[in-house]
């Protein structure tokens, strides 16, 4: 129960609530996406910070990369099948 409550701990939870919530983001309809975009950066600024100061700018560098994947890398739509020839009965 101790080590939740270690600063460098409760910063990693932190980052790691914010990427499910980022993940989830596409899941949104399309209209409420650039606010929830908006307000993972605006959430995100303090997170990164806090990562960086608690495990050092190696971890903080990855962090951002990692963040930055996630706000603009879109997921792929599936492709529709193509329907399937006549001819071919």
């Amino acid at each position: 129960m101790r080590a939740a409550a270690d600063p460098a701990i409760q910063s990693l939870l932190l980052v790691g609530l914010w990427l499910a919530l980022a993940c989830a983001m596409p899941r949104l309809p399309r209209r409420w996406q650039v606010g929830a975009a908006w307000l993972l950066v605006l959430a995100g600024v303090p997170a990164l910070g806090w990562l960086t100061l608690n495990w050092g700018p190696g971890l903080g560098v990855a962090g951002f990369g990692l963040g930055l994947l996630m706000l603009l890398a879109r997921p792929t739509a599936r492709r529709a099948r193509p329907p399937e020839s006549q001819a071919q009965r």
